[in-house]
């Protein structure tokens, strides 16, 4: 049918838009596959590269010096440089080169490999190692025999003559040697990235993770092994076993301290008390005089922003987020431990996001500790630019409604935002190297990602590049869904795409979609994600079997802010449930829907839903189709499903509340379960518990397993039998047509 455009990249001279397109796909083509593309500023032609041109791109974190003469950035694990000129290959070692960043004069690249910290001199090409992991030994392995060492330096001048000529060698080595690499001590077993040197040379920051060994993995089966034999596959833990161990930590940079004399002291945050934080960074300001990290506490509630003193190991907290529910929202923000946007201006200032105010926005951070909003509203901050000056944002939001976004540029400090893109539909953009051209990928719900060229101001005219889609996708013209509205039993409001039929079938029916992910958002007029190519095709063949169709954003979904996205904290299956009934009820009463045959579909999460929905609310689904279902959070992973309910040994009754399986006892409606037996993120565990659960209940249902498969369905073969199966059994359940 088609793909549309992806990955766009400027050449580092801004000589060309790169991009990854796939103008004839065939359902046998591989993603990672897929050609680049280049076109000229102007876009006025484009064509494929070759393989040569392509392993020169710049990936998507390129990296500018200060002056913004040199970039650098890393392609399959190897470093490239971009020198104002040309681009290169310069570095390839026999393990993944990452986190490049120029340091010194901004001539000189840092970089890590495993776990050492590198430089890179752009000048001579030559190399240093800066820093690198040592594992501390211990001098004796129990009381005992510390005891017994002691002893033997007590009683015999041997011993004692030994160690001191072993020490003075060891000594006159360093000394020799003062530009040796500076090591950093730590257990066997304790794992360092995020390593830097500080600007001025004198420390060098790390982060530790020490790993729980005694935490037990889960497995899966795949029946169809190419070996023959039944292949067992392992995979994440469940939520509630123990975590790693993340630390931040600094030592002083001197090699001619013996590294059992060298001292790592941890910079922890006093804010969080006993609870355990994961740090990022630091982020040094453009002068190299400050150091700033983000610490996240482990339960997912507290962000601090905090200011380092590297001397005296301390974090001084500049601003604090804290959310009761949970951090998240769109990916500026902090989400899963992962650090939020934050970027510092001249001036010794910050801006760094925040849902503070209930919506995604941004925000300054002066010298004087003054914190600022740089935008306000009812409305998010989805993405955000700064040029390579670090003058202006190019930000994508949705101000003028939640179901689009729409880019924007606005001075670095803060200012009038002015509107960049006019068409309706989901734009994205980047900028180029000098912040005056944009490419932008644009879609609508029924128009595929395609490239635009434009000035970086208002009213300028977008020049189109690409036209995706084949002959084939052109011929089935697709139903453009109406953005609608309606009231949750709690008085607040519910999003939903509602997809009418040119002719509706004779029954009445109905079904619903339950997008799954969790935080998502389907209920938008841009080509979505997740699957949608997919999603999108089926809801248009169930339009031309007549069928009306509601795609639900439930809440917890993306896009309607803060309260939006938190209303499932503690109780995942209640009020996105209720809302789902609320769905139902409004297609009843406003699209012509005969309310005995709606039916209710989904994967992953969207399965969830489906399955609480027909457990809780026997009779407002006539059938549902449970793909990859959650049935019992307490199967799922930690980092997911912790920030939401906790864990289940301290949290056992909001685990009871949310989970399917107790509710079982409900189904009285139509059900099929469909699972991959290799879903390595939802386990087919999963699956086979409810199944013998609802079993031991003497209740009817059905079944579709399918061996080969992961969470998606993947194989051509797979998803027509499924797709089958569902219109078989919509059409069955909902309209009375056996086949």
């Amino acid at each position: 049918m088609g793909l549309g455009v992806r990955d766009i990249r400027w050449a580092p001279d801004g000589s060309a838009v790169y991009f990854r397109w796939n103008a004839a796909p065939s359902t046998n083509d591989i993603e990672e596959e897929d050609p680049w593309f280049r076109t000229n500023p102007s876009g006025s032609w484009a064509g494929e590269v070759s393989a040569e041109e392509a392993a020169l791109i710049p990936s998507a974190d390129i990296r500018w010096n200060a002056t913004g003469s040199m970039a650098v950035w890393v392609s399959d694990g190897v470093l490239h440089l971009f020198d104002g000129t040309d681009s290169r290959a310069v570095v390839a070692l026999d393990r993944p080169i990452r986190d490049p960043r120029f340091a010194g004069d901004g001539s000189v690249v840092d970089f890590q490999a495993g776990q050492t910290l590198f430089r890179y001199q752009a000048s001579d090409g030559t190399m240093a190692v800066l820093s690198h992991r040592v594992t501390r030994t211990s001098p004796s392995s129990t009381d005992a025999a510390a005891w017994l060492t002691e002893q033997q330096q007590e009683l015999f001048d041997h011993v004692r003559s030994q160690q001191g000529i072993r020490d003075r060698v060891s000594a006159a080595s360093r000394t020799a040697n003062v530009s040796a690499p500076q090591a950093i001590p730590v257990p066997d077993g304790v794992q360092i990235d995020q390593i830097q040197l500080s600007p001025d040379g004198v420390w060098v920051t790390f982060r530790a993770r020490t790993p729980d060994t005694d935490r037990p993995t889960t497995a899966y089966v795949n029946y169809v092994d190419e070996s023959g034999y039944a292949g067992v596959g392992t995979a994440r833990p469940k939520v509630g076993e123990p975590r790693d161990i993340v630390r931040l930590g600094v030592v002083a940079v001197d090699p001619t301290v013996p590294v059992d004399s060298i001292q790592v002291r941890w910079i922890d945050v006093a804010e969080a008390g006993d609870q355990a934080t994961i740090p990022n960074g630091p982020v040094w300001n453009l002068e190299g005089t400050r150091a700033v990290s983000q610490f996240i506490g482990e339960d997912h509630e507290d962000l601090w922003i905090a200011e380092l003193d590297l001397e005296a190991a301390t974090a001084n907290v500049l601003t604090h987020d804290r959310d009761e529910a949970w951090i998240g929202g769109p990916p500026i923000q902090a989400n899963y431990l992962q650090p939020g946007l934050f970027e510092w201006l001249p001036g010794d200032r910050f801006v760094f996001a925040s849902e503070r105010s209930g919506w995604s926005h941004l925000y300054r951070l002066d010298s004087d500790g003054t914190v600022s909003p740089l935008t306000e509203g009812d409305w998010e901050v989805r993405g955000a630019q700064l040029t390579r000056d670090r003058r202006s944002w190019l930000l994508q939001t949705s101000r003028e409604h939640p179901s689009e976004d729409h880019l924007y540029t606005m001075p670095a400090a803060g200012g009038d935002l002015q509107r960049l893109t006019e068409a309706p539909g989901r734009h994205e953009g980047v900028w180029s190297p000098d912040g005056r051209r944009l490419a932008v990928v644009s879609s609508t719900s029924v128009e595929l990602p395609d490239l635009y060229l434009q000035e970086a101001r208002p009213d300028a005219e977008p020049r189109r590049v690409t036209s995706s889609g084949t002959d084939a996708y052109y011929e089935h013209p697709l139903v453009e869904p109406e953005m609608v509205t309606f009231e949750h039993p709690d008085g607040g409001p519910l999003w939903a795409a509602l997809f009418r039929p040119a002719e509706p079938n004779a029954e009445r029916s109905a079904i619903m979609h339950i997008h799954g992910g969790g935080y998502r958002q389907f209920a938008h007029r841009g080509y979505s994600v997740y699957g949608y190519a997919t999603h999108l095709g089926f809801v248009n063949y169930m339009l031309q079997r007549g069928y009306t169709v509601l795609d639900f954003d439930y809440r917890g979904s993306a896009g309607f802010g803060r309260d939006y996205r938190t209303d499932i904290s503690e109780s995942m299956g209640i009020k996105d449930t209720d809302g789902a009934v609320a769905g139902a009820q409004w297609l009843a009463a406003n699209a012509g829907v005969d309310p005995d045959r709606i039916g209710i579909y989904g994967v992953s999460y969207g399965g969830f839903l489906t399955l609480t929905s027909l457990f809780r609310y026997p009779g407002v689904f006539s059938a549902g189709v449970a793909r990859a279902a959650v049935t019992d959070w307490a199967h799922y992973s930690d980092g997911w499903t912790s920030r939401i309910l906790g864990v289940p040994h301290e949290n056992p009754e909001a685990y009871r509340r949310s989970s399917p399986i107790y509710y079982a006892e409900g189904l009285e409606d139509a059900l099929l379960i469909t699972h991959g037996l290799v879903d390595d993120n939802v386990h087919f565990q999963d699956a086979a518990r409810l199944m013998q659960r609802l079993i031991e209940l003497e209740k009817d249902f059905e079944v579709m397993v399918y061996p080969v498969e992961p969470h998606t369905i993947q194989t051509e073969a797979s998803r027509y039998d499924l797709f089958r199966r569902e219109v078989a059994f919509f059409d069955e359940h909902l309209r009375g047509i056996r086949r």
